[in-house]
């Protein structure tokens, strides 16, 4: 009877564990890419919110577009006010790869550079 009951409790630790492995292989998506910008700034940060926004533009076309969440805190304040918070943001402008939970992929804050966006849209498929 106790031989029975370690056997049974055998394959179902068997059963856990296999569904935490198949769970951590699968990769995780990219459900969701928040960028705030900012469209009234000093001739000092200009350049820097015009190529991030120039990347922007060039990256998320056709189908990215669809994972594109475009903030402009001037304007908008109130709806980026909530991922500055969350995110801890201290300098923009940003872009944040979330996760369909909202869970924080990959950030890139203040300078954005193509290759690692590229990279990153790679490794997270899309």
């Amino acid at each position: 009877m106790v031989r029975g009951k370690i056997g049974v409790a055998g394959i179902v630790v068997l059963a856990i564990l296999g569904a935490a492995v198949l769970t951590q292989a699968e990769p995780t998506k990219l459900n969701q890419v928040v960028y705030i910008t900012r469209s009234q700034v000093c001739g000092c940060s200009a350049k820097s919110f015009h190529d991030a926004d120039a990347l922007v533009n060039r990256t998320f076309t056709g189908p990215r577009q669809a994972l594109l969440k475009r903030i402009d805190y001037d304007t908008d304040r109130q709806a980026a006010v909530p991922y500055i918070g969350e995110y801890r943001l201290i300098l923009l402008p940003a872009l944040i790869f979330l996760d369909g939970q909202k869970h924080l992929l990959w950030m890139a804050v203040g300078e954005v550079a193509k290759e690692d966006v590229g990279a990153k849209l790679s490794q997270f498929g899309s």
